[in-house]
């Protein structure tokens, strides 16, 4: 039972017929070492490898357990063992010190060999798993520090080619956008549509020149800070995306403009790259910046490229149409979006008469049979009720009702408009 993969269980106690019992009892299941005192324990504790557990008398001459437990704890090579105190004093008091010492159970004397080797396998069984969690949670760190590194060489790139590229201003910013290109096509495809919708809505706008470009600039390299995700991340549409994705996810803007921001010429670019997913009503990231306070290029293009991944199924679980991220924008005003900026937009997203939003908004009570709706209908708690494109019937519109009466807000109702 010496085996490397058996668990090793120490018992420490001045008295060898103890030592004799407990070893006895052990030695079947585990790898069992002894030590006769306090001093002996110490020094077989930090050997390697290191026990897995500690049955350890409280009376012992010379240096007591509680004494033995505190030296443990103090040293970083045994701080981590598990430790159950032996001991015969049996009040509630003893063992309240002997927990807050900080062993890990406590067994009362004389011995019963049912609980002695139950709780000796549950302890030991904890400890396994806390091993496990540990092995995990290193690997986790490892991988995460292997993406941090390749980030952080993909960064490394882009500010080394900006450092050969200042002198050209525009070479610059194509460079860098090229990068983009290299890390997925749809990343460089999705940058230059938001980059020339938004140069039309600054100028629209009254901006400077020099504004503008700087708007078209930060348009091309406003996603730049993913190129180091890794792929699954970037497969994935946002609104999908884990609590752990998300987290990553929303560090971009702030990884872009970092590297950005290392290139006194790009200083403002940066800024508003930086901003790009800020909320008009503050509740945007990273600084959670409101109305005014956020840059005007980075209002303009979180609009167009949220526009741009509703289209493509970035945003939403599934591609919108025209229409339906035409709405998008227009549920968004005053929340998501500036107001003005969505109607200077709007003009810019190729809509077509059919296009179009052709809807009504209607109260509970005036609803029809025949009638299509245009939405889906949600319950105030967040599930569906009833999807769009449903044709409304007299049973599913009594259903609604009933609905209705029973939550405290009422429900939004969007049904075709009759041409």
């Amino acid at each position: 039972m010496s085996a490397p993969s058996c668990p090793t269980v120490l018992i420490v106690d001045d008295s060898p017929e103890n030592l004799q019992v407990l070893s006895d009892l052990l030695r079947l299941q585990y790898r069992v070492l002894a030590a006769p005192s306090g001093q002996a324990a110490l020094r077989i504790a930090a050997l390697s490898p290191k026990p897995d557990l500690i049955l350890l008398d409280v009376m012992m001459p010379d240096m007591d357990g509680y004494t033995v437990l505190a030296k443990l704890r103090q040293s970083p090579l045994t701080q981590d063992i598990p430790v159950v105190f032996l001991t015969a004093m049996n009040s509630i008091e003893d063992e309240e010190k002997g927990l807050s010492l900080g062993a890990v159970d406590y067994i009362t004397k004389p011995i019963n060999p049912v609980i002695v080797s139950a709780r000796v396998c549950t302890q030991l069984e904890l400890k396994a798993a806390r091993d496990k969690l540990a092995d995990q949670k290193a690997l986790l760190e490892q991988q995460v520090a292997e993406r941090t590194a390749k980030l952080t060489a993909a960064l490394s790139k882009i500010e080394d080619t900006y450092a050969a590229l200042q002198k050209s201003y525009f070479g610059t910013l194509m460079a860098i956008s090229a990068i983009a290109d290299m890390r997925g096509p749809a990343i460089g495809l999705h940058a230059r549509r938001v980059a020339d919708i938004s140069r039309k809505v600054a100028e629209a706008m009254g901006m400077t020149p020099a504004q503008v470009q700087n708007v078209f600039a930060a348009a091309l390299m406003h996603d730049v800070g993913t190129i180091g995700f890794p792929d699954e991340l970037l497969r994935k549409p946002v609104s999908t995306m884990s609590r752990d994705d998300l987290a990553m996810y929303r560090r971009h803007p702030t990884l872009a403009a970092k590297a950005l921001g290392k290139v006194e010429a790009l200083r403002e670019i940066a800024n508003i790259v930086h901003h790009h997913h800020e909320n008009y009503d503050g509740t945007g990231y990273p600084d959670r910046l409101s109305g005014m306070n956020i840059p005007m290029g980075s209002r303009i293009i979180g609009a167009v490229s949220d526009y741009d991944d509703c289209r493509n199924g970035v945003l939403t679980v599934a591609p919108l149409s025209k229409k339906e991220g035409h709405r998008y924008l227009v549920d968004g005003r005053g929340h998501r979006y500036d107001p003005t900026v969505v109607e200077r937009v709007i003009p810019y997203l190729g809509l077509s008469d059919d296009d179009e939003i052709s809807e009504v908004k209607l109260t509970i009570n005036g609803l029809i049979e025949g009638m299509v709706l245009t939405r889906d209908v949600m319950h105030p708690d967040g599930f569906m009720l009833v999807s769009k494109d449903t044709v409304l019937d007299r049973h599913l519109i009594d259903q609604l009702i009933a609905v209705h009466r029973d939550v405290r807000r009422g429900l939004e109702l969007f049904v075709r408009r009759e041409r």
